[in-house]
């Protein structure tokens, strides 16, 4: 007899300010439940991705989440990158006891029993990039960014531990979302005449790919820094021109041009699927691990109830495109590693530094004082 599928609900806006990021996510669960379901499911059963597109708008990911837990009746999402958007979904799936498996890299200082986060978290990403950029002499810094949760919050942890370290921030700047591209000119410019050893974005989306060209735009004229940042990944650069997409840093936990065999069977397959000249981003590499993730907690869960799932997820570790990931069940965040990345005019990244093992979530930051210790990256 043939099983009944295991429905669940995706939220990724595939339009507005977040579509390029949020696509990228999508492209993980599409990647992930073709493989699954081609090698037969989970214990007979197939993966129904139930799709809707939020649009970019956090009141829509409220409503559709509403939708997608009553309507459609799934118990678990997986959905939302920007933290407001995260933030109107959560309260819906705690009331009405659902999981939500978050992908995106986030500012920390939460926990849920309801989510699996599967991106980094502040000590996974801030703190190895500071430690790097401090090992290269770049301890002044422009802090600037899209005006959000995640972006405030990161400059504020940033500020700390530049103050702390003897670093410094000229200036901090941020633009509210859908700022049209002619306004980060004047961003740009004055970013670069401060002068800072280092710009550090904290950009989203097509905010991105805005201050990115306006930035290169002025190397005619002036000596342009380096950016790093901690959301810029390949699926950013890949809608940049040549000439904006070298030479900048980003922090990850993953880069497509890894070269272990996991990593380039997934290449392979993302590249089948979407276009020889796409590279995969920590994006899509997330929700594909986390839909493994899922499947894996599925074939030992006792039902399909939000209690079994989770009581099984603590349990799975798996390896993936990158390495090996699993769950710290006291917090629900993903154990990763940290890398840093250069990126190259063909918009990928050669990885400069790694860490030598796998970094345990520390979502507030309660093991790390405020010292940036450089040699640490020797």
């Amino acid at each position: 007899m043939k099983q009944r599928p295991f429905s669940f609900g995706v939220l990724f806006s595939q339009s507005g300010t977040m579509a390029v990021t949020e696509t990228a996510h999508l492209q993980g669960i599409l990647l992930a439940c073709e493989e699954i379901n081609n090698a037969g499911g989970i214990n007979d059963r197939l993966l129904d991705p139930i799709i809707l597109d939020p649009k970019s708008d956090a009141s829509t990911y409220a409503r559709m989440t509403t939708e997608l837990l009553l309507r459609h009746n799934v118990n678990v999402i997986f959905g939302c990158c920007l933290s407001s958007s995260r933030k109107r979904v959560l309260p819906i799936v705690e009331r009405f006891n659902g999981v939500l498996f978050y992908p995106s890299v986030y500012e920390g200082f939460e926990y849920s029993p309801n989510v699996i986060y599967g991106g980094a978290t502040p000590n996974q990403m801030i703190i190895p990039l500071l430690e790097y950029l401090f090992s290269k002499g770049q301890k002044k810094a422009v802090l600037i960014g899209t005006d959000t949760l995640f972006a405030r919050e990161i400059n504020r942890i940033v500020a700390e531990f530049l103050t702390e370290s003897g670093g410094s921030f000229v200036t901090k700047d941020y633009v509210p979302l859908g700022t049209p591209k002619e306004a980060f000119r004047n961003i740009a410019l004055r970013s670069i005449e401060s002068q800072p050893d280092i710009i550090l974005s904290t950009f989203v989306g097509g905010e991105i790919q805005k201050f990115y060209e306006c930035f290169s735009d002025l190397s005619d004229t002036h000596k342009l820094p380096q950016i790093a940042s901690l959301t810029t990944t390949e699926s950013e650069l890949a809608t940049l021109p040549e000439n904006a997409r070298a030479g900048h840093l980003t922090v990850s936990s993953y880069f497509g041009s890894e070269e272990d065999p996991d990593n380039k069977k997934f290449v392979e397959l993302y590249k089948s699927k979407f276009g020889k000249s796409r590279q995969p981003s920590v994006y899509t590499q997330t929700t594909y691990n986390q839909i493994h993730m899922l499947s894996e907690a599925l074939k030992w869960s006792a039902s399909d109830s939000s209690e079994d799932i989770l009581s099984s997820l603590s349990s799975v570790s798996l390896e993936v495109p990158g390495g090996r990931i699993s769950l710290d069940s006291d917090t629900n965040h993903t154990i990763l590693r940290r890398l840093i990345g250069e990126s190259d005019k063909n918009g990928a990244f050669k990885i400069v530094w790694s860490s030598p093992d796998v970094v345990n979530p520390d979502p507030y930051l309660m093991s790390y004082d405020r010292l940036i210790v450089a040699n640490r990256m020797t």
